[in-house]
């Protein structure tokens, strides 16, 4: 079925930035790949077994020497897509490199769409549709983990978890329907509790995935916290502090930062990105108004929320105005008590399991708040697998209501037949999740995510 998608024209594309560098490499792949580049490549290529490097003069069609380059050649099918590939490697000059692609065009290859090899890669079965989906997060990861995380996903590891949780339901619906054929019989190759025991067993693994996801999407797309607060509590400061440089503008004027700043670092190897919003309090200058209400939304889209007060004063009804938004949003705020090195009014001690006492001009307790960030999303260096693709993510809820249907339907005793048919969705989407059953539509949205090249 894959096959039946697949384009058969040969493709190219460069395959390295073109922003710099001192060597941009282009890729070719398809059936004409190898004869096209041994047309105007000084050296013949066509006889290579594969897997070698030639070094040459490249050429244009009135034998105008373009560059030298060096060509690696892959046979199919020992190559990223499956097919004959070529790689010419030319020196770091975009004119050098479009001139080049252009004379591959007017021979009648095509420019390669977003994800194209990849997506021949998994049409002409060297990976699943779960490692290509890795090989996207593996250039997008904002983390050490993430990076990890997408290498095992590209080696096969969840795409094997899946396709074991698979097998044990198609070795389930198989017994299952024996009962059927044996029903006149009175024989049971496979009873109740042990069906039960393998949707269980199936529900648990994917809980674990499921779980997963929320921690998977912050490593691999970094964390955003919002730093908001009255003015004047050293919001700006803060920020600076942080990041360990002067990023904004500190002023003693209130309203200083009017629109949302925003920077980002990695802590324990994790990308953070710090968003530094207007002070929350009743003015009368639009700008500002306008500063105030996108701040106000960035609560929803932030996944911690730094809630910054001055301790040395008093609470003011802005204050408070602030501590009465902050319940709706309890979860992902850390409340911060600046301002410390002043003093604290008597009336601003907290619980200091919910607070942090900090001076952001004078650096302390800077670090705590960046381990708190780090607890705060569950940070666990242990897991090996998680999940961070939202489609991924969505297929395996499926199933899990899916399996709680089955569940329902055997334990009500409806009879066999009926939990077949949850046993069969439940392998049809396994199958969806890692490309067995596709379609051309669902193959193009994800594919068109990917960068041209890959």
């Amino acid at each position: 079925m894959r096959g039946d998608l697949l384009n058969k024209d040969t493709i190219i594309a460069p395959i390295t930035s073109l922003n710099g560098g001192s060597v941009h490499v282009i890729r070719i792949s398809g059936m004409n790949a190898i004869p096209l580049s041994n047309r105007f490549f000084s050296k013949d290529i066509s006889k290579s077994p594969g897997n070698r490097f030639f070094f040459g003069q490249l050429v244009n069609e009135q034998n105008k020497h373009l560059d030298d380059v060096v060509v690696f050649l892959y046979k199919k099918p020992h190559s990223y897509t499956g097919e004959d590939v070529v790689e010419i490697s030319c020196h770091g000059n975009i004119l050098i490199t479009e001139k080049i692609i252009e004379l591959f065009i007017r021979q009648g290859c095509r420019l390669a769409e977003p994800g194209e090899f990849t997506k021949r890669a998994f049409l002409n079965g060297k990976i699943d549709l779960v490692q290509a989906e890795s090989v996207a997060a593996l250039i997008a990861a904002k983390s050490d983990q993430a990076l990890q995380n997408a290498l095992n996903q590209l080696d096969g590891k969840l795409s094997e978890e899946l396709k074991e949780l698979r097998k044990n339901i198609i070795n389930s619906l198989s017994l299952l329907e024996l009962n059927l054929d044996f029903a006149e019989e009175d024989i049971e190759v496979i009873d109740e509790k042990e069906i039960l025991n393998i949707l269980q067993k199936t529900e648990e693994k994917i809980t674990v995935l499921l779980k997963s996801y929320q921690q998977g999407r912050l490593l691999q797309q970094g964390i955003t916290v919002l730093i908001t607060g009255k003015p004047n509590v050293g919001k700006s400061s803060l920020m600076n502090a942080l990041l360990k440089k002067d990023r904004v503008m500190v002023s003693e004027i209130p309203g200083t930062t009017r629109d949302i700043v925003h920077d980002e670092i990695y802590f324990n190897n994790i990308l953070i990105k710090f968003l530094d919003t207007a002070g929350i309090r009743t003015s009368g200058d639009k700008i500002e108004q306008e500063g105030v209400r996108r701040a106000k939304k960035l609560y929803k889209k932030a996944d911690i929320i730094l809630m910054v007060f001055d301790i040395s004063n008093y609470f003011s009804k802005e204050d408070n105005y602030i501590l009465k938004i902050a319940k709706k949003y309890e979860e992902k705020i850390i409340f911060i008590g600046n301002k410390y090195d002043l003093g604290i009014k008597k009336e601003n001690r907290f619980d200091n399991n919910k607070w942090i006492y900090i001076s952001a001009k004078k650096n302390i307790n800077i670090q705590k708040i960046k381990d708190t960030i780090i607890k705060k999303i569950h940070y666990n260096e242990s897991n090996e697998l998680f999940l961070n693709n939202e489609r991924q993510y969505k297929k395996l809820k499926e199933i899990k209501e899916t399996i709680t249907k089955a569940k329902k339907v055997l334990k009500s005793h409806l009879g066999y037949e009926f939990v077949s048919m949850e046993l069969r969705q439940i392998i049809d989407i396994l199958s969806e999740l890692t490309g067995e059953i596709t379609n051309e539509d669902i193959l193009n949205n994800i594919f068109s995510q990917f960068c041209i090249g890959k």
